[in-house]
C-alpha cells in the first residue's frame, strides 16, 4: 500500500510540473479572419477598447490568460495557484500530512506533503502570459427574443433583456471567433494568422521576444536565429543582401534600397516603388499624384488639379479665360478668341462679326453670307445680297426706285397726292 501511494504522489507532483510547461514556438491564432474585424483598439491603459456599429456591450477582460489548455501560465500565479489546490483538496501545505483512501472508506497515512518544487517558465512564456492577460474577452451582449431559447413555446419566460420578450446572450465581438476547445472563449482573428506573433485583436499582432516586426508588418525572426533579406555574422549582426540596407530603427533585418528617393511610396524592393493611393508611378520611377482630368493644370494632390496661369476651374475642368470677353465667339486659349465659320473678329479681337463673301447693298451682313435689309428695302429673290427698294402699293407702268417712291416709264405721267401717286398714260 504505501508503494502505491507513493506512486501516486509521484504521478501527482509529475502532472503539476507538466502544468507548468508550456510551448513558445509556432505560437498562432486560429483561423484567418473574418470581414469588418478591426473593431478593438489598443489603449494607453493597455487594454482594448470596443468599437462596435452594432449594439453589442463588451464583457470582461479576457479570463483565459492561465488557462492550461492553451499553454498559458502565469509564471507569478504559482502560490495562487497552490492555496486553490488546497482549498479544493487537491494538496496539503508544506509539512502537513496526508491520507489515501481506499475503496470502502478506510484510509491510511500517505506521508507529509513535500516542499513544492519551484517552476521557472522562459521569457517567451512570461511575454504570452502578460500579453494575453491584458487582452479583450471578445464577448459581447445582444438581445434576441426569449422564445427562441426555450424548447416549451407554451410557456415562456420573463427575459433580462430591455422589454420582457427580450434576452441578453453572449456572442462573440466583430472579428473575433469561439475557440474551438472552450466554447465560451472567443479568439481574435488576424488575416495572415499571426506567426511568430500573438494575435491579441482583431488583425493586431504583437511579435513574441525573439522576433521583430519588418517593413511588410511581419513578425520575422532576429539574429541569431535569422536576419530577414541578410545574414546573421559570427558576432550576431545583421549583414545586408545586395539591394538591402540595414533598417535605421531596430537594426535586426534589412530592408529595400531604393536609389531614388521613394517619395509618396514605399521601396518595396531593390530600386523599386510601389505608390501609395491616389499616387502613380512615372516613366522616371517616381510616384506623382494622379488626378483623372488635369487638362491644362498640374496635379498637386491626388484628385485636385491646379489650373495654369490663364486658366481657371469650370465644371471641374481648366478652361481658358479670355479677361477681355470674346462675344460670339469662344475662348480657346488665353485672351486667344475664335470664331466660328462665317464670323470673324473686328478690330478689337474681342468680338466675332458676321462675314459676307459680298458686300450687302442697301443693308448689313447678320451672318454667314447673310444680309439684313435697312428700313424700306426688301431682300431681293433672286441676288441674296442686294436688298430692292419697298413700295407697298405697288408702282404699276413706273419703277420703285427707292422706299414707296416710283419714277414712271417713258409715255406715262404721276397723277394723285402725294403718296397715292400713280403713273398714267400721257
Amino acid at each position: 500500500m504505501h508503494t502505491f501511494v507513493t506512486l501516486v504522489s509521484a504521478l501527482l507532483l509529475l502532472a503539476v510540473g507538466a502544468h507548468a510547461q508550456i510551448k513558445t514556438s509556432g505560437i498562432k491564432t486560429h483561423y484567418p479572419a473574418a470581414p469588418n474585424s478591426a473593431n478593438l483598439v489598443y489603449n494607453n491603459a493597455h487594454n482594448y477598447t470596443a468599437q462596435y456599429n452594432r449594439t453589442f456591450t463588451a464583457a470582461d477582460i479576457y479570463q483565459g490568460g492561465q488557462d492550461s489548455q492553451f499553454g498559458v501560465v502565469n509564471a507569478n500565479g504559482f502560490e495562487d495557484e497552490r492555496r486553490a489546490h488546497l482549498a479544493s483538496g487537491n494538496h496539503l501545505a508544506v509539512g502537513e500530512e496526508y491520507h489515501y483512501y481506499g475503496a470502502g472508506g478506510s484510509s491510511s497515512s500517505g506521508g507529509v506533503a513535500r516542499q513544492r518544487a519551484t517552476q521557472f517558465v522562459d521569457a517567451a512564456a512570461e511575454f504570452v502570459n502578460k500579453t494575453r492577460s491584458q487582452m479583450a474577452s471578445g464577448i459581447c451582449y445582444t438581445e434576441v427574443s426569449t422564445s427562441t431559447l426555450v424548447r416549451d413555446k407554451t410557456v415562456i419566460p420573463a427575459g433580462n433583456g430591455t422589454s420582457s420578450d427580450k434576452s441578453k446572450i453572449q456572442i462573440c465581438c466583430e472579428g473575433y471567433v469561439r475557440n474551438p476547445h472552450v466554447y465560451s472563449r472567443c479568439d481574435p482573428v488576424c488575416l495572415d494568422d499571426c506567426p511568430n506573433g500573438i494575435c491579441t485583436a482583431p488583425n493586431t499582432c504583437v511579435c513574441i521576444p525573439g522576433n521583430v516586426r519588418n517593413h511588410e508588418d511581419k513578425c520575422i525572426s532576429t539574429c541569431p536565429i535569422g536576419c530577414g533579406n541578410g545574414v546573421c555574422d559570427e558576432q550576431n549582426q545583421c549583414k545586408c543582401k545586395t539591394g538591402y540596407t540595414l533598417e535605421p530603427t531596430t537594426q535586426k533585418y534589412c530592408v529595400p534600397q531604393c536609389d531614388q528617393p521613394c517619395e509618396f511610396g514605399k521601396c518595396v524592393a531593390p530600386n523599386k516603388c510601389d505608390c501609395f493611393d491616389g499616387f502613380r508611378l512615372t516613366a522616371g520611377g517616381v510616384c506623382e499624384p494622379k488626378c483623372d482630368n488635369c487638362e491644362n493644370g498640374r496635379c498637386t494632390a491626388p484628385g485636385l488639379c491646379t489650373c495654369d496661369k490663364g486658366y481657371s476651374k469650370v465644371d471641374g475642368a481648366c478652361e481658358p479665360v479670355c479677361t477681355l470677353g470674346c462675344e460670339k465667339g469662344r475662348c480657346v486659349g488665353p485672351d486667344v478668341c475664335a470664331c466660328t465659320k462665317g464670323f470673324e473678329l473686328d478690330r478689337s479681337g474681342t468680338k466675332c462679326i458676321p462675314h459676307c463673301d459680298q458686300p450687302c447693298l442697301n443693308g448689313v451682313c447678320d451672318g454667314a453670307n447673310s444680309c439684313a435689309c435697312n428700313p424700306g428695302y426688301v431682300l431681293d429673290a433672286v441676288q441674296k445680297n442686294v436688298c430692292q427698294p419697298d413700295c407697298p402699293q405697288g408702282c404699276p407702268n413706273g419703277y420703285c426706285t427707292a422706299p414707296n417712291f416710283c419714277v414712271c416709264k417713258p409715255g406715262y405721267r404721276k397723277s394723285g397726292i402725294k403718296g397715292r401717286q400713280s403713273c398714267i398714260a400721257v
